[in-house]
């Protein structure tokens, strides 16, 4: 079984004010048709190895971007926030706010999942860790 760091639950104003970034370690062009595409590799770890011996699991696959998802990778260079990303596609494509920022955060969601894409956000907007109690026995008494 993976353990998996979990990630912090940031509040929605965190998440508007945050600065997507592309993963660095991607390989990506623009091709002649002006749409982005992203190439994968496999991975290389034991596990990986001994399942393509099992299953045929290429090198490397090309993800190819339409024009929306090209335009938002574009944006996600780790300076511009997710809330400047909604306005801009809003007033590009003609979509009410609310629109925009609903199929932003889902699309940005899915990128993230598969780890295309991370998130800049401020030490203030971390939520904060709640303090445990000493087990001192202290607290007993009162």
């Amino acid at each position: 079984m993976l353990f998996k760091k979990k990630q912090p639950n940031i509040g929605r104003e965190a998440m508007l004010n945050s600065k997507p970034a592309r993963n660095d370690q991607l390989e990506w062009e623009k091709n002649e048709d002006g749409e982005v595409a992203i190439t994968l590799k496999r991975g290389d770890s034991m596990k990986v190895r001994v399942l393509s011996k099992i299953f045929w699991i290429p090198e490397q696959r090309t993800l190819v971007l339409d024009e929306l998802g090209t335009q938002v990778w574009e944006m996600c260079d780790g300076r511009t926030t997710v809330e400047a990303m909604i306005r801009n596609l809003s007033e590009t494509h003609k979509l009410n706010t609310k629109e925009a920022e609903i199929s932003l955060l889902a699309y940005l969601k899915k990128l993230g999942q598969k780890r295309l894409v991370g998130f800049i956000v401020d030490k203030k907007d971390l939520p904060k860790k709640k303090k445990r109690r000493s087990p001192s026995g202290k607290a007993w008494g009162r």
